[in-house]
C-alpha cells in the first residue's frame, strides 16, 4: 500500500476576494514511462464533483488553472486505478504548489490509497455554500434557463417572491454577481435583466455572512461565479435539448479545449422560450405570459509566460417577456425587451512565488425597454384612446440604459508575519455607470384613481386618461461614480485563523456618500471536524440603481403629493452592523453540517414599493431595521448511492417604529402603492412592523440516489411559511379572518385564492397577515450513458411540483396584486458531449 504521506495536504491561507481563481502547478518526479495513460482529475470536496480533467505532460508536469476558491482532492489514475491523491485548498491568488512520487512502481492492478480524510475548512469566516456545475444541473428545473434560481432558492435563508424575486436573510436580494472577478451591482432577476446562463458556471460560491472586506455594495450576499475554462478538460463539446410543458423549450451548446499548454478557449450558446415566463397574476393557464431569451459566452485564457497570464471575456443576452394580463379575453399588450452585454479583460502576474498582483478592467451595458400595445409613451388623442380601450388599468412605457466602465487593481501577498502564515491582500477601484431613465404612466381604469374604491388613490388622478387626464412621464440621465479601496489580512496562529479587514467606498450619483467598513472573522479548530466561526462586518450597501432617477424626480415628488410631506425622494444607502455566529462539523466521510446565527442593526433599511400592480419597483428607506435568524445546511455525500442536502432558514424583518411618534417609518423614497401605506403608517398596537423580507421559516432538501450503471432518481421539497401583506376596512382597522374572507370576496377574489392566505392575525386590530404555508415536491430521474457504454449523454426527465401543489408567492389584497407559484410542470432534457 501506498504510504499516507501521499496524501499530503497544502494550503494557501487567504479570505477570498473578487478575484476568486487561483492555479495548482505540479510535477511528478519521475518521467512517466511511454505507454502509461495518465490523468489528473481536481474533485471538490462537498460535493464529489469533478471540475478540471488534465494530463501531465512527458516530463511529469502539469498545470490546473481557473482553479475556484474551495477544498478539493487531486486524483491521479493510470486508466481507471487511483494510485495517488492529495487534499489541497485553493484559497488565494497565488499558485499552490504540488509535487508527487513516481507513479511508475504503484501502476499494478488492484493497487489501493491509503489517505486522512479531508478536514473542515477553517478559512470560511462565514456562512457559503459551494455549487458546482454538476451540483447545479442535479437540482430539479422546469427549465435549464432557470437554473440559477433554483441554486439561489436551495441555499440557506433565501425566500421565494414573485418573477423571481429573492429575499435573503430578510433583505430584498440585492446581491452581487462577481463573474470571474468583474463585479456586477445591476439587479439581476427576471424583471428587471436577462437571467444569468448557468450553463457556463463552473462553480459558485454564495456568501452570505461573515464577508471580506473584498466585497462591498451588497449586504444580502454575493455570488462568486467562475465559468467554465477551455482549460477544464483537454478537448470537450456538449449539446443539450429540452422540452416540457407551457411551452418549454431550451437548447445549449458549449465548445472547449487547451489550443496548446498555454492558451485555452471556451464558448457556448444557448436559448429559451415558455409560455409561462412570469408568474400569472390570474388563476387558471397563463394570460399573456410568454418569454425567450439568447445566452453567448466567450472566454480565452493564455499563459504569457513569465508568471503572467491574461484572461479575457465577453458575453450578450437578450431577453423579451410578455406582463401577464389578469383578465381572459384582454386585449392589454405589455411588454418588456432587455439586452447587455459584458466585456472584461484581467491581467495576473506572479511577482515573486510569495506575492501576486492582478489588474482587471471592465465594461457592461444594459438596455430595457418596456411597452404597451406597441407605445413607448402616449403622444396624441389616437395614442389616449388606443391606450384606455387595451390596457386593463395602466399604461405603461419605460425605457433605461444602465453602463458601467470600472477597473481594480488587486495586490496579494503570503507573509510571516508575527512568525505566523498570513495572507496580506490590498486592493483599489472604481468605475463610472451613466444612467438614462425614462418612464411613464396613465390610468386606463377610472378605479385606480377613486378613493372609494379599494386601493383606490387619489394621486392618480392628474394621470387618468378616463379623466381627461394626462400620462406621468419622467425623461432623465445622470452619470454616477463610485470608488472603493480596502486592506485585508488573515493570520493563522495554531488552531485559530484571524481576518481583519477595512474597506472605504465612496458613492456619487444624485447626492455623495462615503462609507467605511470594518470587517472582522475568527475562526477556532476544536479538531480536524469541528470548527467554530464568528464575524462582525459594517456594510454600506449602495441603493439600487433601478428607476432610482425616476423616484428621485421632482415630478415623482408632484405624483405623491400631500403625502409625501417632507420625506425626500432620493433613496440614500443602507447601512447595517452585522454578527453572526456558528459551527462546521463533519460527522463522518459523508455527513456534514454547518449552522449559523445572525444578526443585523440596519439604518435606512432598503424595501420596496409597487407602482399598481405594475412591476414597476421603486426603492425606499425604513428609518431603522431588525433583522435577526438561523440557517442551518446538512450534505451528505456518497453514502449507499445516496447524495443530496438540507437547508433550512429561520428569520424574521422588522421595521422599527421611531421612538418619537411625529416622525415617520419612512426616511426616503416614494410614499407610493399598498406598500408605501403600509410602511408610513403601521399599525398602531405594535412597536415593531414585518417588512416584505419576512418569513419566519423556510426550507430545502434535494436527495439523489445513483444506481448502478448510470441510472439516478432525485426527490426535491420546498417549504415556505409565507410572505406577510396587510389587510384593512375603509377605516384602515385590521380584520379578524371572517371579516377578512367577507372584504376579499368584496373585492372579487375567489375562494380558490381566499384559501391560499392565512387570515390570523397575532393581535386584535391588526392588519397583519400573510401567504399560507405550502409544500411542494419535485422528483427527477434518468440516466448517464458514460458508464454503461462510455458516451458522454445523458437523458433526464423531471416534474415540478409532482402532487400540483396550489399556492401563492405574494399577495397584494388591491387591483390583483396576486402572484401564483408553480402548478405541476413535465420536462424531458437530453445532453450529451464529446
Amino acid at each position: 500500500m501506498i504510504a499516507a504521506a501521499f496524501a499530503s495536504i497544502f494550503i494557501v491561507d487567504s479570505a477570498s476576494a473578487q478575484q476568486s481563481v487561483g492555479a495548482i502547478i505540479g510535477r511528478i518526479r519521475e518521467p512517466i514511462e511511454r505507454g502509461e495513460t495518465m490523468r489528473i482529475l481536481l474533485r471538490e470536496v462537498s460535493s464529489g464533483t469533478t471540475v478540471i480533467e488534465t494530463r501531465p505532460g512527458q516530463d511529469g508536469s502539469f498545470a490546473l488553472r481557473d482553479v475556484p476558491f474551495a477544498h478539493y482532492r487531486l486524483d491521479l489514475l493510470l486508466g481507471t486505478a487511483l494510485v495517488a491523491e492529495r487534499w489541497v485548498t485553493v484559497s488565494s491568488s497565488i499558485p499552490v504548489m504540488v509535487e508527487i512520487d513516481s507513479v511508475r512502481r504503484y501502476s499494478a492492478p488492484g493497487l489501493t490509497v491509503e489517505a486522512p480524510r479531508a478536514g473542515v475548512e477553517r478559512e470560511k469566516m462565514g456562512s457559503s455554500t459551494f455549487y458546482t456545475a454538476a451540483t447545479i444541473s442535479s437540482l430539479p428545473t422546469s427549465t435549464p434557463e432557470k437554473g440559477i434560481e433554483a441554486m439561489l432558492l436551495n441555499t440557506p435563508g433565501v425566500v421565494p417572491d414573485e418573477d423571481g424575486r429573492l429575499h435573503v436573510r430578510g433583505e430584498d436580494a440585492q446581491l452581487q454577481y462577481v463573474i470571474d472577478g468583474i463585479p456586477v451591482t445591476g439587479n439581476m432577476t427576471r424583471v428587471y435583466s436577462s437571467l444569468f446562463s448557468s450553463g457556463i458556471i463552473k462553480s459558485v460560491d454564495i456568501r452570505t455572512g461573515g464577508l471580506p472586506a473584498e466585497y462591498g455594495r451588497a449586504t444580502a450576499g454575493v455570488l462568486a461565479v467562475t465559468t467554465k475554462s477551455g482549460f477544464d478538460r483537454p478537448v470537450f463539446a456538449t449539446g443539450r435539448a429540452s422540452m416540457g410543458s407551457f411551452g418549454n423549450r431550451d437548447f445549449g451548446l458549449e465548445l472547449g479545449g487547451s489550443l496548446n499548454d498555454r492558451v485555452a478557449l471556451y464558448l457556448a450558446g444557448a436559448g429559451s422560450r415558455s409560455d409561462r415566463y412570469l408568474d400569472p397574476i390570474a388563476e387558471g393557464d397563463p394570460l399573456h405570459d410568454y418569454g425567450e431569451s439568447q445566452h453567448y459566452f466567450g472566454k480565452v485564457n493564455a499563459v504569457l509566460g513569465g508568471g503572467v497570464d491574461l484572461n479575457l471575456l465577453g458575453g450578450y443576452n437578450k431577453t423579451t417577456y410578455y406582463v401577464p394580463n389578469g383578465q381572459v379575453g384582454s386585449a392589454q399588450d405589455q411588454r418588456q425587451n432587455l439586452d447587455d452585454y459584458l466585456a472584461g479583460v484581467r491581467l495576473n502576474a506572479e511577482l515573486t512565488p510569495s506575492s501576486f498582483l492582478s489588474v482587471l478592467g471592465y465594461t457592461r451595458h444594459a438596455h430595457a425597454l418596456v411597452t404597451s400595445g406597441g407605445l413607448r409613451q402616449v403622444s396624441s388623442p389616437a395614442d389616449s384612446a388606443k391606450a384606455v380601450s387595451e390596457n386593463e388599468k395602466l399604461f405603461i412605457g419605460a425605457d433605461r440604459v444602465n453602463d458601467a466602465t470600472g477597473g481594480q487593481i488587486e495586490f496579494s501577498a503570503r507573509t510571516d508575519w508575527f512568525s505566523a502564515p498570513n495572507a496580506a491582500k490590498i486592493g483599489v477601484g472604481g468605475e463610472v455607470y451613466p444612467l438614462k431613465e425614462f418612464f411613464t404612466f396613465a390610468v386606463t381604469n377610472p378605479a385606480l384613481s377613486n378613493p372609494d374604491s379599494s386601493g383606490g388613490d387619489r394621486r392618480y388622478q392628474p394621470y387618468d386618461l378616463t379623466r381627461g387626464g394626462h400620462p406621468f412621464l419622467v425623461d432623465r440621465e445622470q452619470k454616477g461614480k463610485s470608488y472603493f479601496a480596502y486592506a485585508q489580512d488573515q493570520i493563522t496562529l495554531d488552531r485559530w485563523t484571524i481576518s481583519a479587514g477595512l474597506r472605504f467606498d465612496m458613492f456619487d450619483l444624485i447626492e455623495q456618500e462615503t462609507g467605511i467598513s470594518p470587517r472582522l472573522g475568527a475562526t477556532f479548530a476544536v479538531n480536524d471536524d469541528l470548527i467554530l466561526r464568528g464575524s462582525y462586518n459594517r456594510i454600506v450597501m449602495q441603493a439600487p440603481v433601478e428607476n432610482i432617477l425616476v423616484s428621485s424626480s421632482l415630478e415623482a415628488k408632484q405624483l405623491t403629493g400631500a403625502e409625501q410631506g417632507t420625506t425626500p425622494t432620493t433613496v440614500r444607502s443602507e447601512k447595517s452592523h452585522n454578527i453572526e455566529l456558528g459551527a462546521a462539523y463533519r460527522l463522518n466521510d459523508y455527513l456534514t453540517f454547518d449552522l449559523a446565527a445572525y444578526g443585523k442593526l440596519i439604518d435606512d433599511f432598503i424595501v420596496k414599493v409597487e407602482l399598481g400592480n405594475s412591476g414597476i419597483i421603486f426603492p425606499v428607506n425604513l428609518r431603522n431595521g431588525l433583522v435577526a435568524g438561523g440557517d442551518l445546511r446538512v450534505e451528505l455525500r456518497d453514502w449507499n448511492h445516496f447524495s443530496g442536502f438540507l437547508s433550512v432558514g429561520s428569520g424574521v424583518a422588522l421595521g422599527l417604529k421611531p421612538t418619537d411618534t411625529t416622525l415617520s417609518p419612512i426616511t426616503a423614497g416614494l410614499i407610493l402603492g399598498e406598500e408605501g401605506q403600509n410602511y408610513s403608517h403601521p399599525f398602531a398596537g405594535e412597536d415593531i412592523f414585518p417588512t416584505e423580507h419576512n418569513q419566519i421559516l423556510t426550507s430545502s432538501m434535494n436527495l439523489t440516489y445513483h444506481l448502478p450503471m448510470g441510472f439516478f432518481a432525485t426527490l426535491g421539497g420546498r417549504f415556505d411559511m409565507g410572505l406577510p401583506f396587510d389587510l384593512t376596512d375603509k377605516q384602515g382597522v385590521g380584520l379578524d379572518p371572517e371579516a377578512s374572507r367577507t372584504e376579499l370576496h368584496r373585492r372579487g377574489y375567489s375562494d380558490a385564492v381566499i384559501d391560499l392566505l392565512s387570515l390570523e392575525s397575532e393581535q386584535p386590530g391588526s392588519p397583519d397577515k400573510s401567504v399560507a404555508p405550502h409544500v411542494t415536491f419535485d422528483v427527477a430521474a434518468g440516466i448517464d450513458l458514460l458508464e454503461l457504454t462510455g458516451i458522454r449523454a445523458r437523458v433526464s426527465a423531471t416534474v415540478i411540483n409532482v402532487l400540483d401543489t396550489p399556492y401563492l408567492y405574494k399577495f397584494e389584497s388591491s387591483f390583483g396584486g396576486t402572484h401564483f407559484g408553480q402548478p405541476r410542470i413535465f420536462s424531458l432534457q437530453i445532453e450529451a458531449g464529446l
